[in-house]
């Protein structure tokens, strides 16, 4: 029997979402919070990988029930307040149901949507959860790039060389840069993202807007150069909004 659930946490202190051998994972304590719970190993499958230091608010991952374990006599409501009394404060999960035994949290998402979020005063309390920009930007500039952001395109510009990605190819559905008071929020929607590619865009961005590149967002993006891109924003900034699924 296959579940789906979806796992808000706080990434500030974990070394991203799957699990690694020298620090801790998301991934990692929830597996142990299920091994514990049903009395027997369980893996879990998530939507996506995040890194250290990025958080979520709405990640979905998947598990099968161990072998030896009655499916029948399984209680999702239980079960997620039993993983939730061992998870640490900074993860929950919740929304558990059961799927179709072909379902899969990352190949059957249809698109993924994440959120950045800037604040543009000093402010102590967001610290772990914003970028603290004091320095002047163009955020109506900003805006005005992101217009190219729109369809698919390469973002090779704008991958990490860690990234062992085959393709660089993205669709956008849904780029939006919104501005409240002292905090500004990118918000990008996709089928797929490559590694750090949120990040490297945010980062261009606030390079644009500052007056340090004088390349268009466009021009970067068909250059397919990463050397033309600009800083990789910090992670503390991003939320993996949601994973999407047709149906």
């Amino acid at each position: 029997m296959r579940y789906f659930f979806r796992i808000e946490y706080n990434g500030a202190r974990f070394g991203g979402w799957q699990n690694q051998p020298n620090r801790i994972s998301v991934q990692q304590l929830i597996e142990e919070a299920l091994t514990v719970v049903l009395r027997a190993p369980c893996a879990i499958v998530g939507a996506g990988r995040t890194d250290a230091g990025v958080h979520a608010r709405a990640q979905g991952a998947h598990f099968d029930i161990p072998a030896g374990v009655d499916a029948d006599g399984v209680d999702t409501h239980r079960l997620t307040a039993s993983l939730n009394a061992l998870l640490p404060r900074d993860i929950a999960v919740y929304g558990m149901v059961p799927v179709a035994p072909d379902f899969h949290a990352r190949f059957s998402a249809s698109s993924r949507r994440y959120k950045y979020y800037i604040t543009t005063r000093k402010t102590p309390l967001s610290c772990e959860k914003a970028w603290m920009i004091l320095f002047p930007v163009d955020w109506g500039r900003v805006g005005g790039e992101m217009e190219c952001l729109s369809g698919p395109r390469d973002f090779t510009a704008f991958c990490s060389s860690r990234a062992d990605s085959k393709s660089m190819m993205c669709d956008i559905r849904f780029a939006d840069l919104s501005i409240n008071g002292d905090t500004v929020i990118f918000t990008i929607e996709a089928n797929r993202f490559i590694y750090k590619m949120v990040r490297s865009l945010v980062g261009t961005l606030v390079d644009i807007g500052r007056g340090r590149l004088s390349d268009t967002l466009d021009a970067i993006i068909e250059s397919k150069d990463r050397k033309r891109a600009g800083e990789t924003a910090p992670a503390c900034g991003l939320v993996l909004e949601e994973v999407f699924y047709g149906g």
